[in-house]
C-alpha cells in the first residue's frame, strides 16, 4: 500500500505531462515602417579660458546667455533650451615633454531641441552661425509622441503577421482549428539611430552668401519589430 502511495504522484505527473503535450504551431510575426524625424537635437559645446575661476565662469555665462538671447529675439517659441555638463578644470599646458598650468578652462554643454524640422530649424541655425564662432552638432530625431505611436503600430502590424502567418500554415498543413496558445514579447533592441550633421561646416561654407538658406532635409529611418505568436491545433 505504501509503494503504491509513493508510485501514484510519479503516474500523475507523467500523465500531466502527457496532457501538456498539445501541438504547437509557433510563428514569428514581423514588421517595419519608414519614419520621418520630427524634432531636431542642438548641441553646442562651449568653453573659456582665463586665468581666474572666476573669470572663466562669468565669461562662459556670458556667452551661454548671449546663444539664449539670440534665440529668443528671433521670435521662435517652438524649441527647448538646457544647459548641463558643467566643469571647471586647471588649465595644464604639454610643452616639450613638462607641463604647466595655465590658469583655468570652464566648459559646459547647450542642448537646443527643436520642435519642427522646417522655417524655425533654418532660422535657429543661422542665428547661432550668426552668434559667434561656435561649433554646434545636430541630428534629427523624433519626438516622445511620435515614438509612442511608432512603436504601438509596429507591434499591430507584428502581430497581423504573424496571424497571416499561421493562417497559411494551416491551410496548406490542413489544420482545422486552432486557437491562440502563447504570445511572447520582449524588447526588440529597435534603436533610431539619429543622422548627425556638422552643423558649423555647413553655414561656414554659405557664409560668402547670407542671403541662402541652409538646406536641412531629415531622412527616413526604418524602425523594425517582431513577436512570437504560438497557437494549439487539433489535425
Amino acid at each position: 500500500m505504501r509503494k503504491l502511495l509513493l508510485v501514484l504522484p510519479f503516474l500523475m505527473l507523467g500523465i500531466s505531462a502527457i496532457a501538456q503535450q498539445v501541438p504547437l504551431m509557433e510563428v514569428e510575426g514581423q514588421s517595419e515602417i519608414s519614419v520621418l524625424p520630427d524634432e531636431a537635437l542642438i548641441m553646442v559645446n562651449l568653453s573659456q579660458k582665463a586665468m581666474k575661476v572666476a573669470d572663466a565662469t562669468n565669461a562662459l555665462n556670458r556667452k551661454t546667455k548671449d546663444i539664449q538671447d539670440a534665440l529668443k529675439k528671433t521670435g521662435v517659441t517652438g524649441y527647448e533650451f538646457t544647459v548641463d555638463n558643467y566643469y571647471v578644470n586647471v588649465n595644464r599646458v604639454y610643452t616639450k615633454g613638462t607641463s604647466r598650468d595655465s590658469g583655468y578652462v570652464a566648459s559646459q554643454n547647450v542642448k537646443i531641441r527643436v520642435k519642427s524640422t522646417g522655417k524655425d530649424l533654418t532660422t535657429i541655425t543661422e542665428t547661432l552661425h550668426k552668434s559667434g564662432e561656435i561649433g554646434f552638432h545636430m541630428q534629427f530625431v523624433m519626438s516622445d509622441a511620435l515614438r509612442k505611436s511608432t512603436e504601438s503600430k509596429l507591434l499591430q502590424l507584428a502581430l497581423e503577421n504573424a496571424k497571416q502567418k499561421a493562417e497559411v500554415i494551416a491551410k496548406t498543413m490542413q489544420i482545422t482549428s486552432y486557437k491562440l496558445h502563447r504570445v511572447s514579447y520582449g524588447s526588440s533592441g529597435n534603436g533610431f539611430i539619429p543622422v548627425m550633421r556638422n552643423a558649423k561646416m555647413e553655414m561656414m561654407a554659405m557664409s560668402a552668401d547670407m542671403d541662402q538658406e541652409p538646406i536641412l532635409i531629415p531622412e527616413e529611418q526604418k524602425l523594425t519589430d517582431k513577436v512570437v505568436v504560438s497557437f494549439s491545433f487539433e489535425m
